[in-house]
């Protein structure tokens, strides 16, 4: 006589469903290589990568694809895949966008593009930028701060947001017309200085 089939507990009357797999590891996953592509990103349009980091924007495709894929049933999960994709879609619109002006012909030059036309611009001498600013000299900045490996947690945006702020707090407390900034090393850490520039201010 064949003895009867143990059912599972998902099988039985009344049982609890089997608990679905954590999606927590996987959208943690996701927002790892969501940053890795946004650093890499910025780092090939300031000069430090030859060739635009195409292959992570694919990983961040093929991740969401398995995340959307899984019965995600936590509210608190599925409010971060929303956001995480968002973030993503916002980052590679941008880079698309940046990469078809830059094969077009339009936007600024790489730092490296402009050295090879002959760049002013010497970030460990000093960069002067007034109210207006410069946006190349913003981004010859920015570009010696990548090459350093000391811009891994700005974007260019940020950034430039960033130095027109200083800009005219010093500006504003010293009466100097413009502001000098120049990359330093001191204890083996890269540091950005700046100090005032001008009528009003310190000379170079």
């Amino acid at each position: 006589m064949i003895p009867p089939r143990n059912p599972r507990a998902s099988d039985r009357p009344g049982a609890e469903p089997e608990p679905t797999p954590s999606v927590e590891p996987r959208l943690a996953r996701l927002a790892a290589l969501i940053e890795e592509f946004r650093i890499e990103a910025e780092r090939y349009f300031n000069g430090a990568l030859a060739i635009p980091p195409e292959d992570k924007r694919v990983k961040v495709q093929h991740a969401l694809r398995d995340l959307r894929s899984m019965s995600i049933r936590s509210a608190a999960d599925q409010f971060r895949m929303s956001g995480l994709e968002a973030r993503f879609n916002l980052l590679s619109e941008s880079f698309l966008r940046r990469l078809r002006d830059r094969e077009e012909g339009r936007g600024p030059l790489r730092p490296r593009e402009a050295g090879q036309a002959g760049s002013r611009y010497d970030v460990e001498q000093g960069v002067v930028l007034g109210s207006g600013g410069d946006p190349q000299a913003v981004e010859a900045l920015f570009a010696g701060l990548a090459r350093k490996g000391a811009a891994s947690r700005l974007d260019l945006e940020t950034f430039r947001g960033y130095i027109a702020r200083q800009v005219e707090e010093i500006r504003a407390r010293t009466g100097a017309e413009q502001v000098q900034f120049r990359l330093t090393e001191e204890d083996g850490r890269v540091k950005l200085k700046a100090k005032p520039h001008g009528a009003g201010g310190a000379g170079r």
